[in-house]
């Protein structure tokens, strides 16, 4: 039995072949919704494929979406590859993902292999603060960036999806203020990302707007085994970083990491040295990956909504007219066991 064509998707919904041509290619503005699911439901009952390869020759784009993210190996960044392939199903669209480890130079490169593969737009994860080389590539397909704001003029090429990291921060710095907290520390790589920028002013405009001591505790991996995987090394650092927050000058009592994967590094890390989580020092982290509620005790979590954020970028590229610009999104306090009121 040959395989079913476009004509014979047509002829048992009852429509022109031109319809499922604007239905495959996501195409459906003036199409009623019967229309679709009469389309629908033919493309089920014959099992129709569209040819992928053919599609492309023809128009010279493909019914795909290119994501570059810094690790897989970080959770939430598998988190988000999901989130995103989700979304573009309902466009009937797949997703090529690749780790870009921080190097400027890796993304230019993978970005112009999609290109090459005639991708429909380009999403970036967790950009570089030099974002100068996604103007040529907007020029030739829709790009949008997470952890951006759009807020001048060196992001207008570019649409953009972000959570409000300061807000995040400062969410965090209230959460722990108002249990009693009276030093905190924020802990972070260098901050050479926009979103951990963002992060960093947050905590900085929190903590002198609550009147309380902040200790900004940046620390690096080179004292942490070499990684190739990149965002492994997170774990490690955090690990590394309990012994400072023990140290530090203020004497905080409660700490927060610029994400998950590193405050589970600094629960491990204090426990290691006879520390008590919340009891001899509150912890918070930022993202709500899945290990957050897994860890002991389970993290108070600053929530990205991923999935919200996903559809929003994929939709800025499959659908532009729908969802023109950036978008800002607002962060949500998960309060878990880690965080307490501090020890008298």
């Amino acid at each position: 039995m040959s395989e079913p064509k476009i004509q014979d998707v047509a002829r048992l919904a009852g429509v022109s072949p031109s319809s499922i041509s604007n239905y495959l290619n996501n195409r459906m503005g003036q199409m009623r919704p019967e229309t679709q699911a009469k389309i629908e439901w033919a493309i089920k009952q014959l099992g129709y494929r569209p040819n992928i390869a053919a599609r492309q020759l023809k128009t010279g784009v493909a019914a795909m979406v290119g994501l570059l993210v810094p690790s897989l190996a970080n959770q939430f960044f598998g988190a988000l590859a999901c989130a995103v392939e989700a979304a573009a199903a309902r466009y009937h669209c797949h997703v090529m993902t690749f780790s870009t480890f921080r190097d400027p130079e890796r993304e230019r490169t993978l970005t112009a292999d999609l290109l090459a593969y005639g991708v429909q737009g380009v999403i970036t994860g967790s950009a570089l603060s030099d974002t100068d080389h996604l103007a040529s590539i907007a020029a030739r397909c829709p790009v949008v960036a997470f952890d951006i704001k759009q807020t001048d003029e060196r992001h207008s090429h570019i649409n953009t999806i972000s959570m409000d990291n300061a807000a995040a921060t400062g969410i965090a710095v209230a959460h722990l203020a108002a249990l009693g907290h009276r030093a905190i520390a924020l802990l972070t790589p260098p901050p050479f990302t926009l979103n951990r920028q963002e992060r960093v002013r947050g905590f900085q405009h929190a903590v002198a707007e609550a009147g309380i001591s902040g200790e900004l505790l940046i620390t690096d991996a080179s004292d942490i085994p070499s990684d190739p995987h990149g965002d492994t090394q997170l774990f490690g650092m955090g690990r590394s970083s309990a012994a400072r927050i023990l140290a530090a000058p203020s004497r905080p009592t409660a700490a927060i990491a610029i994400n998950d994967m590193m405050a589970i590094g600094v629960g491990v890390g204090l426990k290691q040295l006879g520390k008590r989580i919340p009891a001899d020092c509150s912890l918070i982290g930022i993202d709500d990956i899945f290990f957050a509620a897994a860890h002991d005790p389970a993290l108070t979590t600053i929530r990205q909504p991923i999935q919200a954020m996903a559809d929003a970028a994929v939709q800025r590229i499959l659908a532009p007219a729908s969802a023109p610009g950036g978008a800002l999104f607002a962060p949500e306090l998960i309060v878990r066991a880690s965080t307490a009121p501090p020890s008298r």
